[in-house]
């Protein structure tokens, strides 16, 4: 499993594109993998013979854990005809005691060494699947069935994995076909309500939903509000927005001065560029600001890099680029990873205000509300001026309130004067 991030410490295998036997050749895609992030391609580094895989699909391996081998056609695979003494002792204990036959179990230590977690997975299968007539289903893949209450024993789930290996996907693909067939009628519970579906969170929604129930359980947020003025930006923008389309062939919006607004705030309060790690309270350099774009299977966070160094066009160019790649589904690793600060925007909803959830491992976030109008007073007369509630979530393990809101009232400041961000 190929390390992809700096903080990946396991992947999951979404797809094989190629099978046991399968010529490959070095530059195309043998897998997808999905990390913390987003689902990756993985190319394949050697030409060969796909001669073993080790992994199936469904699974969560720990990077540099070998998942498959290729080679030449009669080529030896160490860990498909494993040595017999190399074995750990434990591991040799359980296979004695379990009358097991170690050239039948993978051994995933190192150089293929049969470790303690390989004989107990072995004789977990034997004894939940059966040695005769045994079920080739991946662990997460049981897992599955037994969640959605079907029996993978008796009930006919084809496998499309590796030698007919049984995935998760089978599993559901085998759920929802069963589901949608006429003769079977789902019994609502309770009585009164129907179900109108059910599936399991998978790929980003699922990935999203891990860092956001581990965000609110483990940072203490404390959530800052501000009312700014939006009429002088409003002024501006329609004098460029022409000019801006005409010259540079880009539609620039409010995101894009708000962007400039805030990596400026954020270089002049780097205390909220910062995380909290191990202990420590880090205060980041670099400016990368994530803007939140919204998915159909979830959300996806891709980073504008140096955002304080950029000009507002510049910005908008990026962030057009980033959201175009986004719902395309080519995203590089490189444009979704380290961001410092992030920007949720759901103002074209109709939402004035809401409390975002930090994206770890950042220490804020800063949420911003559509754009309204009421009767406000200026230079003691009655007219209508134009407003946008803001909301920073910050870490209060390392981000004081007065820290936060020295750093959401510069914002303001310069969304009210937005002549500072073009000079």
């Amino acid at each position: 499993m190929p390390k992809l991030g700096l903080t990946m410490e396991s992947g999951k295998i979404e797809k094989w594109h190629k099978k046991e036997g399968d010529k490959v050749e070095a530059g195309e895609v043998l897998f997808e993998v999905m990390t913390d992030k987003v689902t990756i391609e993985v190319e394949s580094y050697n030409s060969g013979i796909l001669r073993k895989i080790l992994r199936a699909e469904g699974e969560d391996v720990p990077v540099t854990e070998v998942i498959a081998y290729i080679g030449e056609k009669d080529e030896k695979i160490p860990q498909a005809e494993p040595d017999k003494t190399n074995i750990s002792p434990v591991a040799q204990k359980l296979a004695e005691k379990g009358n097991m036959d170690v050239n039948k179990i993978t051994g995933t230590g190192s150089a293929g060494r049969i470790i303690k977690s390989n004989a107990e997975k072995y004789i977990e299968s034997t004894k939940e699947e059966g040695i005769e007539g045994r079920i080739k289903i991946s662990p997460l893949a049981k897992k599955t069935a037994e969640e959605l209450g079907i029996d993978y024993r008796s009930e006919k789930i084809i496998g499309t994995g590796p030698g007919g290996r049984i995935s998760r996907e089978d599993v559901i693909a085998y759920f929802e076909k069963r589901e949608k067939a006429p003769e079977k009628k789902t019994a609502p519970v309770p009585a009164d309500i129907t179900i109108k579906s059910s599936k399991l969170l998978g790929g980003i929604r699922k990935v999203v939903a891990e860092r956001m129930s581990y965000s609110k359980s483990n940072i203490p947020h404390i959530v800052l509000n501000i009312k700014a003025g939006v009429t002088q930006l409003i002024i501006l923008r329609e004098k460029l927005k022409e000019k801006i389309l005409e010259k540079y062939g880009i539609k620039i919006t409010y995101t894009d001065f708000l962007l400039k607004s805030t990596a400026i705030a954020l270089r002049e309060n780097l205390e909220v560029n910062s995380t909290f790690s191990n202990g420590n309270y880090i205060i980041y350099d670099n400016v990368n600001i994530g803007v939140a774009v919204s998915l159909e299977g979830g959300l996806i966070v891709p980073t504008i890099f140096d955002c304080d160094r950029l000009e507002v066009v510049d910005i908008a160019k990026k962030r057009i680029e980033l959201i175009g790649k986004a719902r395309e589904g080519k995203l590089s690793l490189k444009e979704i990873s380290n961001g410092t600060f992030t920007v949720t925007n759901l103002g074209m909803y109709g939402i004035r205000s809401f409390s975002p959830i930090i994206n770890p491992p950042q220490a804020a976030i800063l949420a911003v509300g559509e754009i309204y109008t009421e009767p406000a007073v200026v230079d003691g007369k009655i007219k209508p001026e134009s407003f946008m509630n803001l909301s920073l979530s910050c870490d209060h393990r390392i981000i004081d309130g007065v820290v936060g809101a020295k750093f959401l009232k510069r914002i303001a400041e310069l969304i009210e004067n937005p002549a500072l961000l073009i000079v």
